[in-house]
């Protein structure tokens, strides 16, 4: 197996002459190297220069008992970054500490060329296996959050979200509104061409729905045909003007997809915090639009309800 090529190492190391046998023997092998001499140096060149891998000298000035190695990982936490330890004849205790701070492997000077050179290779390839954990993870995060129908957000993450954004609004003393969108007889579409079309017109309806608001609003799909958004900074006043534009672009829409065809209209409940409430939360806002859709709908379709908290 070879080494992975142009891979960044940095060198943490007083001795000027270690550093340029190292320097040497890792150019060699097509990786570009720099090196620090102190703890503040290092820290620096991490942060500005990402280094897939760090040759660290367990007696760099300011590391005391390898406190540095648990600042570099959380320096490092969202890119892993691989450590090997450099140092003298040691007590095995003393290495042993290396590694619970969080070293990878360690290297005894005098530091043989094929020895750094498979314990490199062995490291890159720790590292790569690391990333490409980590972006299965995000992957993994990214589809627990989102609809698989309409790439919007679900309702777990929606929720998530909105919890966060009231402490906010709460904290700057600015409303929060939500709307709660169910499209009117959405199984009869279904019915009457397929689940394949309904699903489109799903994705269609979502699409149209952020074309209607702004860019920090969120918009999420919470059920099989219901939507919902939350309007950050925005007063009942603003949310009922944004409900209408979002009925109106559903109610005036044609959804065609070959032989299939649809219109379709939609109720919507309006519920919102006021910037003086100071004890309302993701649940009640949540309540109170359903509320208020369950009310439009008992009234018809293509239709509009407010319900509101007593400032």
């Amino acid at each position: 197996m070879s080494i992975e090529k142009g891979r960044r190492i940095l060198v943490v190391e007083q001795d000027k002459d270690m550093v340029q046998q190292l320097t040497e023997s890792l150019s060699k092998e097509g990786h570009n190297v720099t090196h620090a001499d102190d703890a503040d140096t290092t820290l620096h060149r991490v942060q500005a220069w990402k280094p897939h891998l760090i040759l660290l000298n367990t007696k760099t000035p300011g590391l005391t008992n390898y406190d540095l190695i648990p600042k570099l990982r959380r320096t490092t936490q969202d890119d892993y970054v691989s450590v090997i330890l450099l140092s003298e004849e040691v007590p095995f205790e003393e290495v042993l500490k290396g590694f619970e701070a969080g070293a990878d492997d360690h290297l005894l000077k005098p530091i043989k060329t094929q020895e750094l050179l498979s314990k490199v290779r062995i490291m890159l390839k720790m590292k790569e296996l690391q990333d490409s954990l980590r972006r299965a993870n995000h992957r993994i995060e990214e589809l627990s959050t989102i609809s698989e129908v309409t790439g919007l957000l679900n309702m777990k993450a929606l929720y998530r979200k909105g919890e966060e954004e009231i402490v906010r609004c709460r904290r700057f003393k600015k409303p929060i509104s939500a709307l709660l969108v169910n499209l009117d007889k959405f199984s009869v579409v279904n019915e009457s061409n397929d689940f394949i079309f309904g699903s489109r017109v799903l994705r269609e309806v979502g699409a149209r729905i952020k074309q209607c608001v702004r860019n920090i609003d969120m918009v999420g799909h919470v059920g099989a045909d219901e939507f919902l958004i939350l309007l950050l900074e925005t007063d009942l006043a603003g949310a009922e003007f944004v409900a209408e534009r979002i009925r109106d672009s559903i109610q005036s829409s044609e959804f065609r997809v070959e032989k299939h065809f649809a219109k379709i209209t939609s109720c919507i409940g309006v519920a919102g915090l006021s910037r003086d409430r100071s004890d309302g939360k993701m649940a009640d806002l949540l309540r109170n639009a359903g509320e208020a859709l369950r009310s439009a709908k008992a009234a018809g379709t293509n239709r509009i309800e407010i319900y509101s908290f007593a400032s």
